[in-house]
């Protein structure tokens, strides 16, 4: 039972009944800090079934051992929850802390649940709260105020808010995109975000052939972006939920980079959720390609049109890439491991992003503009979503090299696995444009007298369908 009380927000008081695994009790292991996680849990008690009270220990600053422990045993915790997380720096944003605003309590089960084990499953959620507010939460509904997370990852790795929010569903086949909108701003702006987004969800469905499917045992059935009002553009994606700080009184080109933020998380859902990878030597795809498909949603949505995408691709991912402190040393396939990524965005995000688009011009210019990356998108997701598959480099670059009738594999070993600069000029000349990259700045200029297969590609790479 979580308890919030609008007469003191940033108390939740947390009941839950447990039948032991063993004898630690911890917290998510998820996010940069997560030893952080413990120190905003006050006033803990353990008791049995009978209600006597049980002694625990710490084990260290992220655990509690309990006393007379054994498998089976069932046992009750009563602790609050204080939500001041952000009085402190987290490391690269948000990052699933709790926090209160005057329309109410958001929080992430990182945040909140101690547990025990990683075998439960169908674990059953209850709240407690004013009457004037209401639960947006990310799990089945079994009845009001009452929910069931599948298993533990799905209890951890969520987000939910309580209070005096607006919630916005929208429903297609057996997905449910659930909008949560927050703050007075924000509402006043409802129907066109309302708008957008099912705009930006009905491209990723038509593109991908359908809605995301996760991993058997996994099942993706709904997804939750909830939308703050906040001074500062920010996002990120827990689990299947996406948080998002916007603030419609900002600079136009600051309202863009809140949408790219929702269009690059949400593609997630399919591509790195329903498509899922290897190792982190893939994530240049998974991150590069989600922001070239978050480029073409975006101008299809009519959100942004082609100026902005050139300044976005200079401003953002250019810059980012020709200036990252790996740049010929450091291979974008190698970029992403844990330690490195972080440092090495421009490598990831933006060199993943060129390969893409390479990737996609060969395609098209071999096959006059028949076949694309669009079809090995699809390939992917009609044969390994929803299946316990993962896609490795050489399954990318073998399918790619059947589409466009072209060897691709010297291409990886130089710009993917190996340290060259992306060639762009050598394949954007196939959409009839001319790439400049004097003094580090990408500037991307139409050719007179395109053909009409290079005007076709161009439009290609706008997300167009021809």
């Amino acid at each position: 039972m979580l308890t919030f009380n609008e007469s003191d927000p940033k108390l939740v008081n947390i009941e839950a009944k447990i039948t032991l695994q063993d004898s630690l009790l911890s917290m998510s292991e998820n996010g940069p800090v997560p030893h952080r996680w413990p120190q905003y849990i006050k006033n803990l008690e353990i008791t049995d079934k009978n209600g006597k009270s049980i002694r625990y220990q710490k084990r260290d600053s992220t655990a509690w051992f309990v006393d007379n422990a054994y498998n089976g045993k069932r046992i009750n915790l009563h602790y609050d929850v204080k939500i001041d997380h952000e009085d402190k720096n987290w490391p690269g944003g948000i990052d699933g802390v709790a926090f209160v605003r005057d329309w109410g309590v958001m929080a992430s089960g990182r945040a909140l649940f101690i547990t025990n084990g990683d075998e439960n499953k169908n674990i059953e959620i209850y709240y407690k709260k004013s009457d004037n507010w209401k639960v947006s939460a990310p799990w089945e509904q079994k009845g009001e105020n009452r929910y069931t997370a599948t298993n533990q990852w799905k209890l951890l790795e969520s987000l939910m808010f309580v209070g005096t929010h607006k919630e916005v569903n929208l429903k297609r086949e057996e997905f449910t995109l659930t909008f949560v909108l927050g703050g007075n701003s924000i509402l006043k702006n409802e129907e066109s975000y309302t708008a957008n987004a099912t705009k930006v969800l009905d491209y990723y469905i038509d593109l991908m052939g359908g809605i995301p499917k996760s991993a058997p045992g996994n099942e993706l059935s709904k997804a939750m972006v909830i939308i703050n009002e906040g001074e500062q553009i920010d996002g990120e994606v827990i689990g299947d939920d996406i948080s998002i700080f916007l603030n419609p009184n900002a600079a136009p080109q600051e309202q863009v980079f809140g949408w790219f933020l929702f269009a690059h998380e949400f593609f997630h859902l399919w591509n790195g959720k329903s498509l899922r990878f290897q190792d982190t030597s893939t994530d240049w795809f998974k991150e590069g390609i989600t922001n070239y498909y978050t480029i073409k949603s975006l101008y299809n949505t009519q959100i942004v049109n082609e100026e902005a995408i050139k300044g976005v691709m200079n401003n953002l991912f250019y810059n980012r890439y020709i200036n990252d402190s790996g740049l010929g040393s450091l291979a974008p396939a190698d970029a992403a491991s844990p330690l490195l990524k972080d440092n090495h965005w421009g490598l990831v995000y933006g060199g993943g992003l060129f390969a893409g688009l390479c990737m996609d011009m060969e395609i098209r210019h071999n096959t006059q503009n028949q076949k694309s990356l669009d079809d090995l998108m699809q390939f992917f997701y009609n044969n390994m979503a929803g299946t316990d598959a993962s896609i490795a480099n050489k399954d990318i670059i073998d399918k790619t090299n059947e589409l466009g009738k072209t060897d691709f594999t010297p291409f990886m070993n130089s710009y993917i696995k190996g340290v060259k600069i992306v060639p762009l000029k050598e394949y954007l000349k196939f959409a009839g444009i001319e790439v400049s990259t004097q003094n580090k700045q990408l500037s991307l200029i139409h050719l007179k007298d395109k053909t009409l297969l290079q005007e076709q590609m161009w439009l290609g790479f706008l997300g167009i369908k021809i």
